[in-house]
């Protein structure tokens, strides 16, 4: 490790970050993947869901 040299570091010369051209974000399409087999599991075995809101 090399001695870090603070003053040349805090002369506030920073090197410009373009725009990125990232892909767009993928839109949600409808129920996570994971709570979709969550719920095939307990209507495959007939269980009530763990949780059960209420009218509180």
């Amino acid at each position: 490790m090399r001695p870090l040299d603070k003053a040349a570091n805090a002369d506030a010369l920073r090197r410009r970050v373009e725009p990125t051209t990232a892909a767009a974000p993928m839109p949600a399409s409808g129920i996570a993947p994971l709570l979709k087999q969550m719920i095939a599991d307990y209507a495959a075995t007939g269980l009530p869901p763990a949780y059960l809101p209420t009218d509180d």
